[in-house]
């Protein structure tokens, strides 16, 4: 059985876009189903995903991932004729009685018709006939339930918005969803962090990550009585309540000036971000996210201690913030522990099609190793030699990709160089895994400040995370070696014997979002980290994704080869060419 999964409402955005001329780019987003994608399970099996954004380099793109599903498909060596089902994220057909009640654009961005009539223009036959909605809760919930390998788990979704919840809480056991627990988007959390994220001067439900890293530099005591005010946890009904203000959430797609206008008031009125460090900024998000935190614990603690469970499977945007994670983690009744690495609406395509393969597709092939992230397109020689030739401007050499090739990288990491390393498959999801990362030494030269800003052209305050062998975690890192740690999902504490070892990388609350680097997923990225450990004592570099601000990860040799060119890379290492730079 041949299911193909997919994500994003591809009308959605240029429907606000055209009904709100003059729209601030910070409000772009304020829209469902972005950031689309497709997947492909064969038989029970992942075999394939990727974002749409990485073929058109429209950062966070809902379009209807046409080249994704290309891919998916070229990748598994079928045919569009051959797919049995297609699963699709959103089910809004339960909710078009009301939503056209609203006013709402039903058939034009919200009906499964809008993706069926896509394919079908596309060159697609049989579209509706092989046409599955899946809820969007439950295709969030299965992207972490099937990949966890858990027989049992408490499955948290919290996220913007489904169709119409913002948080679900299911119990998982034998493979079967029950939910226990949802809330409408009037108490959404996501909802909630990314107004605050806009009031900051960012943009919604894209610059969330920024106002986590801006927290760590403020006092969360300041603004905590507001948020306490605000947004509190039922213990009663296992529920978040979220007290805004009547008409507070109305006209989301201006981004949301009313409720906007009240943080002002009852706070400040923000400066224009300009990368500083403003300390009410700062404040703000520290209030903010140690909220968010609290909430999450105390929500994860009731449904554990109610059902019994001590194993979690999360997903939904919310779970993308590592420092929330990293307290979950903690929780001393947790077992185990597994996050989405694509918790956004990109994930929701793999989740649809995990869903359709197990209800009507057969089942899900057992899980017998930890879930494989690099599921997106690889390239050979052949490809990257073609996109050199076209670049009579840069010096290259190919060594192949031997001793010398991860040697000459890990010597350049131990001279405090900044190296990009491209290699095998492309990482699904937001994080650079080691297979489209920008390498550093974690204790070089003013580290920091060098990629932010001549490589990254980003904001001062971005941290930056490390890619640590699983042999070194525990000698540099406090952590529960959750699953999430493989995926940079999960922060952890930096012993502070090691901080020295490690300085680039260290947040200003002591801790980084490591990615642990074991031989089973990543084998040649652990063998490129075991050659810096001889070299600088340290299997441990800096890991951020390559590309610059405003771009997707890089998915492809030429564009690789092109931005390298424009920053202040001093080598790029692709499938085995060195990369020097231009010529005299």
């Amino acid at each position: 059985m041949i299911v193909l999964g997919l994500s994003g409402l591809p009308n959605a955005q240029d429907h606000l876009r055209r009904t709100n001329p003059g729209i601030d780019k910070l409000d772009e987003r304020i829209c469902q189903g972005l950031d689309s994608a497709a997947a492909l399970v064969v038989d029970g099996r992942l075999v394939a995903a990727a974002s749409e954004e990485r073929f058109t380099g429209d950062k966070g793109t809902g379009a209807l991932p046409v080249h994704a599903i290309d891919y998916v498909l070229r990748e598994a060596g079928v045919t569009a004729d051959q797919v049995d089902l297609i699963a699709h994220g959103f089910d809004y057909e339960r909710h078009r009685r009301a939503f056209e009640l609203t006013g709402a654009p039903f058939d034009e961005v919200y009906a499964s018709a809008t993706v069926v009539d896509g394919l079908t223009t596309a060159g697609w036959e049989r579209v509706a006939e092989r046409f599955r909605p899946v809820r969007h809760h439950v295709a969030h919930a299965e992207s972490a339930l099937a990949p966890s390998g858990f027989d049992s788990a408490l499955v948290v979704v919290s996220d913007g918005m489904g169709e119409t919840e913002s948080l679900t809480v299911y119990r998982a056991q034998g493979g079967q969803l029950e939910s226990l627990h949802t809330q409408s988007i009037a108490t959404s959390l996501g909802i909630l962090y990314g107004i605050a994220t806009r009031f900051l001067g960012f943009q919604f439900n894209s610059d969330e990550y920024k106002v986590m890293g801006l927290a760590p530099y403020g006092d969360p005591e300041r603004f905590r009585p507001l948020f306490e005010k605000l947004a509190r946890f039922d213990a009663d009904r296992g529920a978040v309540v979220i007290d805004w203000p009547s008409g507070a959430l109305a006209e989301a797609e201006q981004g949301y000036p009313h409720a906007r206008a009240f943080l002002a008031e009852a706070a400040f009125t923000p400066a224009v971000p300009d990368g500083s460090i403003q300390q009410n900024e700062a404040d703000f998000a520290a209030s903010l996210q140690e909220r968010l935190t609290t909430l999450l614990v105390d929500l994860v603690s009731y449904w554990m201690e109610r059902t019994g469970e001590t194993k979690l499977c999360l997903a939904g945007g919310t779970f993308l913030n590592c420092k929330s994670n990293q307290s979950i983690a903690e929780l001393p009744g947790v077992d185990g522990m597994f996050v989405q690495p694509a918790s956004g609406d990109d994930g929701s395509a793999l989740g649809a099609a995990y869903h359709v393969a197990r209800t009507e597709g057969g089942g899900l092939a057992p899980v017998t190793g930890p879930f494989d992230p690099y599921l997106g397109p690889q390239y050979g020689e052949d490809d990257v030699r073609a996109a050199l030739e076209a670049r009579p401007d840069l010096t290259w050499r190919y060594v192949g990709q031997g001793d010398e090739y991860f040697a000459d990288a890990a010597a350049d990491i131990a001279a405090d160089k900044i190296i990009a390393w491209f290699s095998g498959r492309m990482e699904f999801g937001p994080r650079a895994l080691g297979n489209r990362s920008i390498l550093a030494r974690p204790d070089g030269e003013k580290i920091k400040d060098r990629i932010n800003g001549a490589v990254k052209f980003r904001e001062a305050f971005r941290p930056f995370a490390p890619a640590v062998l699983d042999a070194e975690v525990d000698r540099l890192f406090v952590t529960r070696n959750f699953e999430p740690d493989r995926y940079m999902l999960c922060t952890a504490k930096v012993r502070p014997e090691a901080r020295h070892t490690v300085d680039g990388i260290v947040h200003e609350d002591d801790s980084a979002r490591i990615q642990t680097v074991r031989p089973d997923l990543a084998p040649g990225f652990h063998r490129l980290l075991t050659e810096v450990r001889e070299r600088t004592g340290a299997g441990v570099t800096v890991n951020t994704s390559f590309n610059v601000k405003g771009q997707p990860l890089i998915m492809d040799p030429a564009t690789a080869i092109d931005t390298f060119a424009g920053i202040a890379l001093d080598r790029l290492y692709i499938e085995g060419f060195v990369v020097e730079g231009k010529t005299k």
